[in-house]
């Protein structure tokens, strides 16, 4: 049966924590307590998480762990068992501190980063293609930095 509060994490994360770290301790082959020592939980937390009595991680570097380690579920070394490429992926995972920030990025140097990005990544002829895409579909500031990202000069 569904607890209020388990409903309450499938709203807000997609899915319950039961199921979310079941996916991950069955990959990983960790047990309870190893899963909240790779995410800085205490284990009480994790088993109240699991179990609905909490329904909030209200840290994002918990977060960012938890999202880190599902993406790594895909891994050829993760899917195989590698025993090596999983404590590879556990030590790098429970050592990550995202970074906050208290400022506002400026949209010209996102706009400038994604240009760059851009052009060390797609040829000329690519991303002029992608901007008369953009621009047949109405979206002119995305063929503006396609363009820019374009031109060779």
């Amino acid at each position: 049966m569904t607890t209020h509060s388990t409903t309450a994490q499938e709203e807000l994360y997609g899915e319950s924590w039961a199921t979310r770290f079941a996916r991950i301790r069955a990959a990983y082959g960790l047990s309870q307590g190893k899963l909240a020592q790779t995410l800085g939980l205490s284990a009480p937390m994790v088993s109240q998480l699991a179990s609905g009595q909490r329904v909030k991680i209200s840290n994002p570097a918990v977060l960012a762990r938890i999202v880190a380690l599902e993406e790594h579920l895909t891994d050829a070394g993760v899917v195989s068992g590698d025993s090596a490429h999983l404590a590879r992926v556990l030590e790098e995972v429970s050592g990550t501190a995202p970074l906050l920030r208290t400022t506002v990025a400026s949209p010209t140097a996102d706009r400038a980063n994604a240009v760059r990005w851009l052009r060390g990544n797609g040829s000329p002829e690519d991303l002029t293609s992608l901007a008369e895409v953009a621009t047949d579909r109405g979206a002119v500031a995305l063929a503006a930095v396609f363009r820019d990202a374009a031109r060779t000069d």
